[in-house]
């Protein structure tokens, strides 16, 4: 009978992979010499989730800090019935030319055929974001950027509601374990990206927030 004075709490949400994390949740990256010090060991918090809309598919791009304010993405790729983990930082104009200088980086633009890229200089702070050299993957191509997850609900249509242009240029690592991700953007701002792929295993101890 004491049953009818219960208070009806709602259940805490679980999170049972990381595919499942929302704005506010929280993960940690194990404690491995495969991340820089300033990730391995780290507990991140989701403060934004994205979505890169393509033709026939969509990525979504979870956006995290750290505690000491670093900002990293992660898009969670499924392949051959494997999952990974792919972080990725983004790297400024003086970096860019610290790693590959200008004048190689600009052939990625120059040239007609897929570039390949040798990296001339490792900084300590982005080794493991860094392979030694690199090949495009594919032609350069446009996808649909939205600062919205839409995981749970239907995508807009392509090319047709909301989204702000993006041309993408991809080149990875001969095994695939780094990337180097460019964006161009309307009015050709240009975004420049390393990524390091890891197996999804990495992320470790989910933490729910406050999202519904």
């Amino acid at each position: 009978m004491f049953n009818f004075f219960k208070s009806k709490k709602a259940p805490e949400r679980q999170l049972n992979h990381p595919s499942e994390l929302k704005k506010g949740d929280m993960f940690t990256v194990i404690d491995s010499f495969a991340y820089p010090s300033w990730l391995k060991g780290q507990t991140l918090r989701v403060t934004d989730v994205q979505t890169y809309q393509y033709q026939h598919r969509a990525d979504y791009e979870l956006v995290l800090e750290s505690d000491a304010g670093k900002v990293i993405f992660l898009q969670i790729e499924r392949s051959d019935g494997e999952e990974w983990a792919n972080f990725s930082i983004k790297i400024q104009r003086d970096e860019v030319d610290e790693i590959f200088t200008l004048d190689e980086f600009a052939r990625i633009f120059d040239e007609d055929d897929l570039t390949y890229l040798e990296v001339k200089n490792t900084p300590e702070r982005y080794m493991q974001f860094l392979a030694k050299s690199y090949q495009q993957s594919e032609s350069p191509f446009v996808c649909y950027f939205h600062n919205k997850d839409y995981r749970s609900q239907p995508l807009p249509r392509y090319e047709q509601e909301g989204g702000e242009p993006c041309e993408m240029i991809c080149l990875e690592s001969s095994d695939g374990s780094h990337g180097l991700n460019i964006e161009i953007w309307d009015g050709g701002e240009t975004e420049v990206s390393l990524t390091l792929t890891r197996p999804i295993t990495d992320i470790v101890d989910l933490f729910p927030g406050d999202a519904q």
